[in-house]
């Protein structure tokens, strides 16, 4: 495994490890040729060899999505060891899930206009990648960073580990849901295998609801109990939780969160636009 002092390609040096995870460790790096920091992110020479596919799809999925809020990738290699590795940009500040807890330890909620301009961005690249076929299944406050104003602001999907090419072999085993709980769609919890981008509409949702009230729609700590809830129960009234929104908002909710995918809105634009509608300049306030 490469160590700190270590050179990828002869261009890229690692300075210092700053994240790790299952698979992969990530460090802060310097590109020898333009003389910026970088991140690195190394995938475990452990690792399966299906992460090793899924590690490739991540740069592959962020290649295609260049223009957009997803992290930018500068280049995709393997290290001496053949482990590969893919080299992002350094950015600066905190996820979103950081951004909220600290707001609401100070007895706050997200302005509906703050969540429209830390959201759009995400919507939009969401939008760009399933034009491209690729779902991210992964949607979270963890995966959205907040980049600090210092460093140019803005907002960076991260975290495409769980991309799915549409039309390509799925890289889940049979029996196990792919992402992170509280915000997987009802037709994932069921074992339906042909998602599609419906999947991430679903998760947006349960974004802005999470953002908006301070909770997911369904705090529990019981799996089975989830599951049930996600795949039968009544959606929860945001208005209940968050005095002062519009009316509208449940009913944006329920289609935003439902059980049927044909009955959900049917693309993440069309979620975006009824939500804007609502909440939006011109919208009642809820200040």
């Amino acid at each position: 495994m490469v160590q700190a002092g270590d050179e990828l390609d002869g261009r890229y040096r690692l300075i210092a490890e700053i994240g790790a995870g299952t698979f992969g460790v990530v460090y802060r790096g310097r590109d020898l040729e333009t003389r910026g920091e970088v991140a690195i992110k190394i995938m475990k020479q452990a690792a399966d060899p299906k992460q090793a596919l899924r590690f490739e799809r991540e740069a592959v999925a962020l290649a295609r999505l260049r223009g957009t809020s997803a992290i930018f990738v500068h280049a995709f290699g393997k290290t001496p060891t053949g482990a590969p590795y893919i080299v992002m940009e350094l950015l600066v500040g905190r996820d979103l899930e950081s951004f909220l807890v600290e707001a609401e330890a100070r007895g706050g909620r997200l302005k509906a206009a703050k969540l429209l301009e830390l959201l759009r961005p995400v919507a939009q690249t969401l939008t760009r990648a399933h034009q491209h076929g690729i779902l991210h299944r992964d949607l979270k406050p963890s995966n959205v960073f907040v980049v600090d104003a210092r460093a140019g602001g803005g907002v960076r999907l991260l975290d495409f580990g769980l991309a799915k090419l549409i039309g390509i072999e799925t890289l889940t085993q049979t029996g196990m849901v792919a992402g992170t709980p509280s915000y997987i769609g009802p037709e994932a919890w069921r074992g339906e295998k042909d998602l599609d981008h419906r999947i991430d509409v679903y998760s947006l949702g349960v974004l802005v609801f999470r953002c908006l009230s301070g909770q997911v729609p369904y705090p529990t700590k019981s799996m089975i109990d989830l599951c049930r809830w996600a795949t039968s129960g009544e959606r929860p009234s945001l208005c209940a939780l968050r005095p002062g929104l519009p009316p509208a908002i449940d009913d944006w909710t329920r289609k935003a969160l439902a059980i049927d995918p044909q009955s959900r809105f049917q693309s993440v634009d069309s979620l975006w636009a009824a939500l804007e509608a609502i909440v939006g300049e011109g919208a009642a306030s809820p200040y």
